[in-house]
Parts: structure tokens; sequence; C-alpha cells
């Protein structure tokens, strides 16, 4: 019995496969011999050579297609790698493209689309590598319209502070990253910042397909409590120092009270208004995620600012107090309760003190 045309080796693998999709993966690989075979004035070993690495070279492809159509995509990845190292067919590494985009791997998966457009296939090539390249070309820009992008902001800090680090799961971000839509694949992304010492700020966030979001860390350093106000004493003749040092002690009680009484009130108002946009900036951002282009990001910036502005003045009326009884305790003797009196007010957005003495 003669030996086996290579027609009729490949007719029999044909049959042998499972799927149509094998099949005609199979058949391209097959029928690319006479396009992309060794160089026809090579030596007939290189010839030989050649042929032995195309027929393994669609071995492994139907084999990792078999995995592909099972579920098992990591496994047909490693083998269509390794067939297109044996023969570098573009229907071999569309489906590389392909699997890679099943595992979630979209960046990974366009460059392979683009690697697939840019085989040169020459004349006499078979239908199906045209056919793949058209279809890597047109899967391609579909699925760059479905990768996430995460837009990173710092705050507090200049980005050209050498003591600055920020990074996305443990890689490195640069200040020139700062602000630009940065293309990744879909997952749960931990971002952290520092500036070395107390200060750092960590967000997480979870990106799905076609998701734009929106991160910013705060690194800017712990606001300070302000300083118990000076109050100055008043000069008064020899003869009457006693009854003015009293008097002023008293004034000074009364003034620094009453400041301290607003401080307290206007930390209560802010402090409620940044309560406010907090629960808005919650309807608004979907677990602590807030889209670039909605009210989060502002409704998030009016909260801090608020929140601080509400420590200040608690610190404030927390002095205030302090100083007034600190100076009706040195007070020599009780004033005329008809002769002095201080009350805070407020009304709309303003706060006031107004009394007489």
């Amino acid at each position: 019995m003669s030996k086996p045309t290579r027609s009729a080796r490949g007719a029999c693998l044909l049959r042998a496969s499972t799927g149509s999709a094998a099949l005609w993966l199979g058949l391209s690989l097959l029928d690319a011999g006479p396009a992309l075979a060794a160089d026809p004035g090579a030596d007939g070993l290189s010839v030989e050579n050649a042929n032995a690495n195309q027929d393994l070279a669609r071995s492994v492809a139907v084999t990792g297609r078999e995995a592909f159509n099972a579920g098992d995509y990591e496994t047909a990845l490693a083998l269509f790698r390794r067939a297109y190292t044996l023969y570098p067919a573009p229907t071999v590494v569309l489906y590389e493209a392909r699997t890679l985009e099943k595992m979630g791997l979209l960046l990974e998966a366009v460059e392979a689309y683009v690697r697939t457009t840019q085989i040169s296939i020459p004349s006499g090539a078979p239908e199906q590598f045209a056919e793949a390249i058209a279809a890597a070309r047109q899967e391609e820009r579909a699925l760059r319209l479905r990768i996430p992008t995460l837009t990173l902001r710092v705050e507090g800090v200049s980005g050209n502070d050498p003591n600055l680090k920020v990074s996305i799961n443990g890689r490195a971000i640069g200040a020139a990253q700062f602000g630009q839509a940065q293309r990744l694949n879909p997952g749960t992304y931990r971002i952290t910042g520092s500036t070395g010492g107390d200060r750092s700020d960590t967000a997480e966030v979870v990106l799905s397909e076609s998701q734009k979001a929106s991160v910013v860390l705060n690194l800017a350093p712990p606001s300070l409590s302000p300083p118990a106000p000076v109050i100055r004493s008043i000069s008064a003749e020899p003869n009457d120092a006693p009854a003015a040092s009293g008097s002023s002690l008293r004034m000074a009680a009364y003034i620094s009270g009453g400041i301290g009484l607003a401080g307290l009130g206007a930390g209560v108002v802010t402090g409620l208004m940044s309560v406010s946009k907090h629960e808005q900036a919650d309807q608004e951002c979907d677990d602590g995620v807030c889209i670039a282009d909605g009210n989060g990001p502002g409704l998030v910036e009016d909260f801090r600012s608020l929140r601080t502005v509400s420590t200040v003045f608690y610190g404030v009326g927390a002095a205030g107090l302090a100083a007034g009884i600190t100076f009706w305790l040195l007070a020599p003797s009780d004033p005329d309760p008809s002769q002095a009196a201080i009350a805070p007010w407020i009304s709309g957005k303003t706060l006031g003190v107004q009394g007489s003495f």
C-alpha cells in the first residue's frame, strides 16, 4: 500500500476533529502549506521540518479549540500560543485574542487582535486567513468600547512632592497620570497614596465593563485648632484700678463666652450641612465610587469642606468658652445683672453676638 499523501492525512484529521469550528481551524492550517511553507529553494530537510511543524501546530490548535469550547480558557490560551510559535497563522492568534477576552483580560485581548491584523499573508494564502484578519479588526473595535477607565485625582499635595507615592494594586502611578482616564481590565482595584508620616489615603473601586469611574485621594495635612483669642487689658487711672480691672475682666468674660457660644452654634449648623452633603453623595455614588461626570465628586468636596469648617468652629467655640470662664473667675466682684448682658444670635446664614455692658 502506498504512503498516504499529505492531503489524505489532512482529510483524516478533519474527520476526527470535534465541532465545526475546530474543523475550520484545522482546514485553515492545512491549506496554508503552499503559501506559508518554507522557501521552495531550501533543501529537502528544511521543507520536511516545516511540514512537521505545520502538522504539529494544527494538532495543538485543534486541541486548544476543544479546550476553548469546554470553557478551559487557561489551557486553551497556552495551546494557542504554542501553536502560533510552531506556525504563525492568523486564525490561531485570532483565537488567542478571543480566549483572552473570555478570561476578562480585555487589554491583552485588544493587543492580540492588533497582532492578528498586522500579520502579512502572501498571495495564494487561504481565504480563511483574510477572513480571520477582517474578523480581528471588527472584534477589536467592539472590544475597545467595553474597556473601563479610572480617573485618579490627588488633592492637598503638589504632584511634584518628592515624597508623594501613589499606586494602583501595587503599581506605581506618576503625577503625569493624575486626572487622565486610564484603561484597565474589569476587576477590583485598591488605590493608595501617601506623602510619608500620617498623611495617607486609600480607596477601593470595582470596575465593570464600559464603566468610567473617578477616585479622589485627599492627602491634605490635618487641620489645627485655632489658638485661644487674646484679650487686651484696658488701662485705668491709679485710683480707679480695682474697679476698672474687675469691669475689664467681666467684659472679657462676656465677649469670650459670646464668641464661644457663637462658635459652637456655627459648628452645629455647618456640621448638619456636612451630614446632608454626605447623604446626598451616598445617593449619587454607588459603593463609595463616584461617576466622574455626575454630581458625586462635587458633593464629596462640599462635605469635606463643611466638615473642616465645622471642626474649626467647634475649636473656636471651645476656646472662647474656656477663656470666658477663666476671665469670669478672675473678676474681683459680681457685676450688676441689670448693667450687663450678652447673647449669641443666628439668623438665616448669619451668626453674631449682641449685648450691653
